[in-house]
Order: structure tokens, then C-alpha cells, then sequence
């Protein structure tokens, strides 16, 4: 037997918040689904935040290391 889904289960959520979206309020861009441009914006913001901080957690750990 196969897996019953609750009636609730939405089949979009938001990449940024998690939030169910109606089948007109669908923002699409880079194979993820958006509420809207400005959740799309702050999920680029927070990725690049994220890369710069962990290039930067690695730069140190880099330079620190034995040279042969």
C-alpha cells in the first residue's frame, strides 16, 4: 500500500520561509519556488552571507597551515 498524504499537504512551499503558495502567488527562479521577489531577493542575500562566511572561516584555517 502506498503512502496516504494529509489534505493539507501543500505541493509548493517557499525556499525562504517554508509557507505554503497558491498556484497564483508562485515566484519561480532557479528551480525553487518564492512567495514573492522580496523573499526571492533575501534568499540570495542570505546565500551569499553564508558563502562569504564560510570562505572566510576557511581563509584563516588556510594561511594557519604547515608549509612544506
Amino acid at each position: 500500500m502506498g503512502k496516504v498524504k494529509p489534505e493539507n499537504e501543500w505541493k509548493f512551499k517557499c525556499a525562504m520561509s517554508g509557507k505554503a503558495i497558491k498556484r497564483r502567488k508562485r515566484y519561480y527562479r532557479n528551480g525553487k519556488y518564492f512567495l514573492n521577489k522580496a523573499s526571492y531577493q533575501a534568499f540570495v542575500k542570505k546565500q551569499k552571507d553564508d558563502a562569504a562566511a564560510a570562505a572566510a572561516a576557511a581563509a584563516p584555517a588556510a594561511e594557519e597551515a604547515p608549509k612544506s
